[in-house]
């Protein structure tokens, strides 16, 4: 836990009660601050005494967690009497970086692959016995990580939620993997949403930005014009054995550049980042089967990213589907030749089915165990059953981390029957 001194007697308050509200919320008590806490959730307030909706006019710091919609699509009314009372609505993270001003900050946003180089650049610090602590958007909230000595360094994934409540951000080094529309009602818009997501850069951080998408390359030449040094991230980065396909590769060079802006060698950073596995849910290889290889990659909640999971495979059974983000299915069009057949599931089959007529088969069977037993009876030696739905799980699961437990769960059940 980050301890706050400095808020011991002021009167602060936490809204949202879910992980990064509870950390921030034990922080705050822990200092001995006056705490007024408040979530919409009555499920969520009921571990705490007393919530009572909270009055901005009364506090001196207003704590917002992420997942409550703030602004956008329409402003929360909390948010609206903040306003009036002049109190700004803050994120974790700007709290956690007053409290520990000897470490430094890497930062790491985007669209895709935030976790994945998140925790590869805190895997080979861990690997090379640097002090650190990765938390932020993947792992423990902010104010829930250790407090760590002089010269520790945080690795915090941020998301564009996240950096949107930032005030001052001051990352000493800060990576922009790529920008593509998402999240876009929480947002107001595709312009707002990139702007967020520059947010990562401001107080003179170190910038790597990757190049893959225009968003990106607008970002960085703007920052070149106002004379700042950018990193780009290509596609020349190390291949891993834990990290297959091409974004990946991208996802190792922006990691092995961050740990080059912290000053670690070049041939150590990368023989540190050599052992890294990889995440779950991540380009995940469960099983194997008869030739077939099954990948889980349920973290491919959008077009963009189910596309960098299409590429890394030949020949693919894709499963694909869920509550849509976008019914637009273009990030895809240059990979259609390799879906074998579609298996889809969930609320976006049918507009999916619509996308995919022209270009790939594709069966509509509504839930995961019969696309996934589908794609066993339609595979052959060298395909890859790839579950990477281009869709959130809400309409049939509490997460994307459920669904790919649940392809998991079905990949092993298959392999005992093959056994």
């Amino acid at each position: 836990m980050i301890p706050l001194p400095a808020y011991r007697g002021a009167e602060v308050g936490v809204m949202g009660l879910g992980r990064s509200g509870r950390a921030a919320a034990a922080a705050f008590a822990a200092a001995g601050a006056h705490l007024h806490v408040w979530d919409d959730s009555k499920e969520l307030r009921r571990d705490f005494d007393n919530p009572r909706p909270i009055e901005p006019s009364a506090l001196d710091r207003l704590v917002w967690s992420p997942g409550i919609p703030h602004l956008h699509p329409r402003p929360h009314p909390l948010a609206v009497r903040a306003d009036a009372a002049r109190v700004r609505p803050e994120a974790d993270v700007s709290l956690l970086m007053e409290a520990m001003p000897d470490c430094r900050f890497v930062g790491v946003t985007g669209t895709n692959g935030k976790s994945t180089v998140t925790a590869l650049i805190g895997h080979a610090l861990g690997a090379l016995g640097r002090a650190h602590a990765v938390g932020g958007n993947l792992g423990p909230a902010a104010l829930g990580l250790p407090a760590l000595g002089p010269g520790g360094i945080y690795v915090l994934e941020l998301s564009s939620y996240q950096l949107a409540l930032m005030s001052n951000p001051a990352f000493d080094v800060a990576v922009l993997l790529n920008i593509a529309p998402d999240h876009l009602d929480r947002h107001g818009g595709m312009h707002r949403y990139a702007a967020d997501k520059a947010r990562i850069f401001e107080n003179r951080a170190t910038a790597i930005v990757g190049q893959s998408d225009p968003w990106c390359r607008r970002l960085a030449h703007l920052l070149r014009a106002e004379g700042r040094a950018v990193a780009w991230i290509g596609d020349d980065g190390p291949a891993l054995p834990g990290l297959p396909g091409l974004h990946n590769r991208r996802n190792a060079g922006a990691a092995l550049a961050a740990l080059g802006a912290l000053g670690i060698d070049g041939k150590d950073a990368l023989d540190a980042m050599s052992s890294f596995q990889g995440l779950p849910h991540r380009m995940e290889t469960v099983g194997e089967i008869a030739g077939v290889r099954y990948v889980n990659d349920s973290k491919a909640t959008n077009p963009e990213s189910a596309a960098f999971a299409l590429a890394s495979f030949e020949r693919v059974r894709w499963i694909a589907g869920g509550q849509a983000k976008t019914d637009d299915l273009d990030a895809l069009r240059p990979w259609f030749d390799r879906i074998a057949k579609a298996y889809l599931i969930g609320a976006s089959q049918a507009p999916f089915a619509r996308a995919l007529a022209d270009h790939a088969a594709c069966e509509c069977l509504g839930d995961l165990g019969a696309a996934l037993a589908a794609a066993h009876r339609d595979a052959q030696p060298g395909d890859v059953v790839l579950l990477a739905p281009a869709a959130a799980s809400f309409d049939q699961w509490t997460s994307f981390e459920a669904r790919g437990d649940a392809f998991r769960d079905g990949v092993r059940g298959l392999m005992g029957g093959a056994g």
